[in-house]
């Protein structure tokens, strides 16, 4: 374990190293092209930014609100179906949208039921299987000024859908255990 955390510690030392060597030997300005590159880092945080504001926002008057709660109950019976519990619901309804509040969910779901329970592991498995599919692609397609994203969204919150049903049936057969 020592290692790891050696390697950790300096793996950041070891690739600048290595790219100032590659500078050096290709005959490149390197202290030039870094400043650069922060010079273009700096331009796409703030062409970025009022998406990730919007996002952040939004997530927030949802939470607030109490909308999420209303929609978990609502369509929850339709979750039923499927034979997934309520109470995976909110994590299901804002995992395409943020991260961190679905990682909040779930580690509230985790201190409530457990890690090792049935809900604490059907909300891992979730959390591993879907992406943030709304936010990722509100931030990519803004980035690159695509205005259409519908077939993207589409595909993603399928495969979101599959992930969370996947993820459910792994413990109904038996690949996840209490």
């Amino acid at each position: 374990m020592r290692f790891i955390t050696f390697f950790s510690n300096i793996a950041i030392l070891i690739f600048l190293f290595i790219t100032i060597l590659f500078g050096i030997i290709e005959k490149k300005n390197v202290l030039e092209l870094f400043f650069e590159g922060v010079v273009e880092g700096e331009k796409i945080v703030i062409s970025l930014f009022p998406t990730f504001l919007a996002l952040i926002i939004s997530v927030e008057m949802l939470n607030k609100s109490g909308i999420i709660n209303f929609l978990s109950n609502l369509i929850s019976p339709i979750f039923s179906l499927f034979k997934i519990e309520k109470e995976l619901s909110p994590l299901i309804l804002l995992r395409p949208i943020s991260a961190s509040t679905t990682t909040a969910v779930a580690t509230n779901l985790m201190k409530q039921y457990g890690v090792d329970s049935k809900i604490g592991l059907i909300a891992s498995c979730i959390m591993g299987s879907t992406e943030t599919t709304i936010y990722v692609a509100s931030v990519y397609s803004s980035k690159i000024k695509v205005k259409n994203i519908k077939e993207i969204l589409t595909i993603g919150l399928i495969a979101d859908f599959i992930g969370v049903i996947t993820s459910c049936l792994a413990f109904k057969l038996g690949l996840m255990k209490i």
